[in-house]
């Protein structure tokens, strides 16, 4: 019973091998792959480590930001052209609200194939829980850390007066908190978080009563807060706070540490996707399952100094590092699923703001 049984497993493992060296061979007919990717640098580094792993395909790559994909796509789309295979970017409401019902993406889904990709033990959460689309087809977040949507310079703060969202509210921090303007996509989701938890009264409230400082960038905020300007700020990712560290700066700014219900995550820039009629599908089949291997993650957390969602490899930044509970009770605003929530922030700072 036991030869036969290791009999059928070896024969399936031969015929899988079998499959995937015709899709391999297929996607080296094809010659070519197409990724919108970012323009962050470590980040496109990465990818290309593709050409290395596969080099009868060749990779042409396009650095692009959220509002340029999408401002590319839309004009494609009008006359007809489809020219790109994948996109790995961020994703935020207008995905679902506009880019899904008007069919820019395909399923992704029914190209990862790789049994060790496809391994529950080897994702935070399990395999499924990367996608952001309610129908788990199209949009999969292989990233996955913590936003840290409050830095509090502990050596004017002390923990005993700011440990909860609550205590943002306290009329003492009037004018001493500076945020990116919630206006604004890219701005950070504290806005989402505060009406999400606490309701949006109080989210209101916030906006209305502390009248924080809003920031127009990131290098303005950074700047604020590398000079300790304002005890409290929001809108700078770990990385970018992991930054300032490096550099000599920032060392006594801190995240508020909030309750695993209370945690806001994102996939930051790491999720994918397969644009709708990609002209070389073969090649981003294989390009699918070499990115979510163990190794491509690896060297996209290392260079990228972010987290993978796969479990088999280290933080790249372990201050924004999820646990299990935190990932599965926590928040993220990039899904579908929270979408109105990330949009009713935003109208609701622009209401308070005028």
């Amino acid at each position: 019973m036991l030869a036969s049984t290791l009999l059928v497993l070896s024969h399936v493992g031969l015929a899988q091998a079998e499959n995937w060296d015709q899709v391999v061979a297929a996607a080296e007919k094809e010659g070519k792959l197409t990724i919108l990717g970012p323009v962050i640098q470590p980040y496109r580094q990465s990818i290309e480590q593709f050409q290395a792993a596969y080099p009868k395909i060749k990779l042409q790559y396009t650095g692009v930001t959220s509002p340029e994909f999408e401002a590319r796509i839309r004009s494609e789309r009008r006359v007809n052209r489809h020219l790109w295979d994948i996109t790995v970017l961020g994703f935020s409401g207008s995905a679902f609200t506009q880019q899904l019902p008007e069919g820019w993406y395909d399923p992704i889904r029914p190209l990862i194939s790789k049994p060790e990709v496809l391994a529950d033990e080897n994702w935070l959460g399990g395999f499924e829980a990367g996608f952001l689309d309610e129908k788990k087809q199209y949009i999969y977040a292989f990233q996955a850390g913590k936003q840290n949507n409050v830095n509090i310079d502990r050596s004017q703060v002390a923990l005993a007066e700011l440990d909860s969202l609550d205590d943002l509210l306290d009329p003492k921090f009037k004018g001493k908190i500076a945020i990116l303007d919630p206006r604004t996509r890219g701005s950070g989701h504290l806005i989402t978080l505060l009406q999400t938890v606490l309701g949006s009264e109080k989210a209101e409230q916030f906006l209305k009563e502390q009248q924080p400082v809003i920031a127009s960038t990131n290098r303005q905020l950074a700047d604020w807060v590398a000079q300790g300007a304002y005890p409290i700020t929001s809108g700078l990712s770990p990385s970018e706070i992991a930054t300032l560290k490096d550099q000599g700066l920032a060392q006594s700014v801190e995240a508020l540490q909030t309750p695993p219900e209370h945690t806001a995550w994102t996939p930051g820039w790491g999720a994918i996707a397969l644009l709708h009629n990609a002209p070389n599908p073969n090649a981003a089949k294989v390009f699918v399952n070499w990115f979510l291997s163990q190794e491509a993650q690896a060297d996209w957390a290392k260079r990228g100094f972010v987290n993978s969602r796969r479990t088999d490899v280290e933080p790249g930044l372990p201050a924004s590092a999820l646990t299990e509970e935190a990932f599965a009770k926590g928040l993220t605003f990039n899904s579908e699923a929270n979408a109105d929530k990330a949009q009713a922030a935003t109208e609701l700072a622009i209401k308070a703001l005028k």
